[in-house]
């Protein structure tokens, strides 16, 4: 868990550093679309209000379960590589498991609902496949809940494919 926070504390650093640095290569599209596949699989819409910023709804399936998260995004440039930027931010989420069919692993069985709800994290990198409008990601989003199994969960890691509208 130390090592977890550490790394975040790490990411904003380098966040608040190259803020004015950076000149995203995401002002060539608004919105994206696609699926992400990992500790939870699902689907993402993410739309830009700006060159760097943007708004990423993350709809999956975990345990059984479904959770959404709402995050806003700061996308950079990493110059050495064309096509390749990371992101950070953060956001909410909220995710239910219904009895009898959501299997969420702290529990022996499933008896009655379950709901969390919290304050999520997320650090990832983003790759534009060969100038097309096809990206190909991957994100780490820690996860803070306050209602049923507060705590902090730090194991939501995710591939993502999309497609730029």
């Amino acid at each position: 868990m130390k090592s977890s926070c550490l790394g975040f504390l790490f990411s904003l650093i380098i966040y608040t550093n190259s803020f004015t640095d950076s000149s995203a290569q995401v002002a060539d599209y608004n919105t994206m679309i696609g699926v992400t596949g990992g500790t939870n699989v699902g689907g993402t819409v993410k739309q830009f209000f700006t060159a760097q910023g943007a708004a990423d709804l993350i709809v999956y399936n975990r345990w059984k379960g479904w959770v959404g998260a709402l995050l806003y995004e700061h996308h950079m440039d990493i110059r050495e590589f064309e096509g390749l930027e990371w992101y950070v931010g953060g956001g909410g989420h909220y995710g239910v498991w219904k009895a009898g069919k959501g299997e969420p692993p702290w529990v022996y069985k499933s008896t009655q609902d379950y709901k969390v709800y919290g304050v999520d994290a997320i650090v990832g990198l983003e790759y534009n496949i060969n100038r097309s409008n096809f990206y190909f990601g991957f994100y780490w989003k820690p996860a803070i809940n306050f209602q049923d199994f507060a705590g902090f969960w730090e194991d939501d890691a995710a591939f993502t494919l999309r497609y730029s509208l």
